[in-house]
């Protein structure tokens, strides 16, 4: 049925008058839209402009400083903050600044899209880049109070012996290399249940929590958003110890700083900038390490996707802000990305950057992740640099169960803590000098790969250096029967052999069931071992001398 309606004559131009206004309104709409850009400044030269390079108390902590003295890094033009009066310009026209750059000399705003004509007109803007379609910036900061009450995790399904015992960094905290005195900052999506859980109590218990800032709604609070932090940082950070078992982190004595640049319910290059200003805000005040789970190739807005010709260390925006946080004086971890089982398989940016420390992932018994984004660069280079455990790491998840978790965001605060312990430990040493320590004690350092870089790095005790190139037990110690099904196994040692051992046995869930001291009286060419054998599956079995290290996967029916 057709419904017919009559007009009468006189009331048509009125009607077509108020369609006419209506379509206007339409696309009034359409084209004025607030959005997120990051613009660019050409300079920092205005007449009236109050920062100097011999003046850098202004605009760096003692402690960033400090931090530069010691490697001889100058203090350069770039670490100037950007001109006072530009940022007044831009705000008098109407543009919501939230966060200013000193590196790429600009700001992240929101902006009114009908404005971006009249702030091209700037004498002082060079350029504006759209990062992020609408906003969700705000400058409502939320007052935090520190937590007193804390829970007990709700399930404890992980510990974390086996990722400390293949970094030997079990043997860093008998020796209390456990990153005293070392900053270590965070960049990720959030931090829920961080405020609430046992795991964490200390770091709140010691004021370890130095800062905290959100990029991604400036509201202040980093306990939201997000629980992938948690678990990063659960890592690095976490103290518990229960009857049903345990997660220390591997730099659990350092103090951190926390920040929020990941946004979860979208992926766009606004998430670049907010590293960006997460690094500096971490640079100035004095952060000796920082974590990036974190990786970038494909966005929201097809127009801004990366090809691999771009993971060059130099063009993408997160890493050129890797390299700048790496030419401060900082030692900059991330995860390689988990592309290695699909059909891009290549390393996500940042993790091309110059002078960081790319880290893959590896298996408990030290063999190559399937997941695990593999190198090299665009321009050749070798790529991750290293790798760690980041299949069945143990975590703490935002609802405060510790359980098994996978990937490269996990094998990447492992070595973003070794690496401060590392410095800890040689505090002379520059980062750049750290770094390549690490390397050289990489598993397969006389043979690295694009799989696992220059493999797992070991620490060791030496009377004239921290590290040591990891060498393998090949034939000097056998162990059988393999696969075995009593409680019992053997060592078999070679005739000449004469060297203390210590033997430790990790269970299929990945707790410490055997740990024993033989002197080197103690050994003989045939010791027994009795072990518990009530679960079935794999075990490791880790062989330790006083410059080797061996691990054996054992198979128990």
């Amino acid at each position: 049925m057709k419904l017919i309606l009559k007009i009468k004559n006189s009331l048509i131009p009125f009607i077509l008058l108020l369609i006419s206004w209506q379509s206007l309104a339409q696309k009034t709409i359409e084209i004025s839209q607030v959005n997120r850009y990051f613009i660019y400044f050409t300079d920092k030269n205005s007449e009236t402009y109050p920062y100097t390079i011999s003046n850098p108390e202004r605009y760096l902590s003692p402690r960033a400083i400090e931090r530069r003295r010691k490697q001889n890094i100058p203090i350069l033009e770039e670490d100037l903050p950007a001109a006072p009066v530009y940022i007044q310009g831009l705000k008098a026209l109407g543009v919501d600044v939230y966060f200013v750059s000193k590196w790429f000399n600009g700001v992240l705003a929101t902006i009114d899209t009908m404005l971006l004509d009249e702030i091209k007109l700037l004498p002082y803007v060079d350029s504006i880049a759209w990062i992020a379609n609408n906003t969700v910036l705000s400058h409502t900061q939320k007052t935090l109070t520190i937590p007193t009450e804390f829970s007990e995790p709700k399930l404890v399904d992980g510990t974390s012996d086996i990722q400390l015992m293949m970094l030997n960094a079990d043997l860093m905290h008998i020796e209390d290399i456990q990153g005293q005195g070392m900053l270590i900052a965070i960049l990720d999506n959030g931090y829920i249940g961080v405020d609430k859980f046992t795991p964490f109590q200390k770091l709140w218990k010691n004021n370890q929590i130095i800062a905290t800032k959100d990029f991604v709604q400036n509201s202040g609070n980093v306990y939201q958003h997000g629980s992938h932090g948690t678990s990063v940082f659960s890592i690095i950070s976490s103290d518990y110890r229960s009857e049903n078992g345990n997660l220390i982190g591997i730099a659990p004595k350092a103090t951190f700083i926390l920040c929020v640049t990941e946004e979860g319910r979208s992926e766009n290059r606004v998430e670049e900038y907010n590293w960006l200003l997460a690094a500096e805000f971490v640079d100035s005040l004095g952060a000796d390490v920082i974590n990036s789970s974190l990786g970038y190739r494909t966005f929201d807005i097809l127009d801004h996707n990366y090809s691999f010709e771009d993971l060059d260390g130099e063009t993408t925006v997160v890493s050129r802000a890797a390299n700048m946080a790496a030419n401060k004086g900082i030692i900059v971890v991330t995860s390689a990305g988990n592309n290695g089982g699909d059909s891009w398989g290549r390393i996500t940016a940042p993790a091309d950057a110059k002078g960081i420390l790319t880290v893959g992932s590896v298996n408990m018994d030290c063999s190559y992740s399937s997941f695990s984004s593999v190198g090299p660069t665009s321009d050749g280079r070798l790529k991750p640099d290293v790798a760690a455990l980041g299949y069945g790491t143990a975590v703490v998840q935002g609802d405060g169960i510790i359980t098994r978790g996978s990937g490269t965001s996990f094998s990447s605060p492992l070595i973003a803590g070794f690496a401060a312990g590392i410095w800890q430990a040689n505090p002379d040493w520059t980062s750049q000098q750290v770094i390549q320590a690490i390397k050289d004690s990489g598993s397969i350092a006389d043979a690295p790969d694009s799989l696992r870089g220059y493999g797992v790095p070991i620490y060791k005790e030496r009377n004239d250096t921290t590290l040591d190139i990891q060498r393998i037990l090949d034939d000097e110690i056998i162990v059988y029967p393999n696969p075995f099904r009593e409680k019992k196994l053997y060592l078999k040692t070679a005739k000449n052999f004469n060297e203390k051992i210590i033997i430790k046995i990790i269970d299929p869930k990945g707790s410490l069931i055997f740990e024993k001291l033989y002197t080197k009286k103690e050994v003989k060419e045939n010791i027994e071992l009795a072990i518990n054998r009530s679960i079935k599956g794999i075990y490791f079995l880790f062989l330790q001398t006083e410059n080797k290290q061996k691990i054996v996967k054992l198979i128990n029916f």
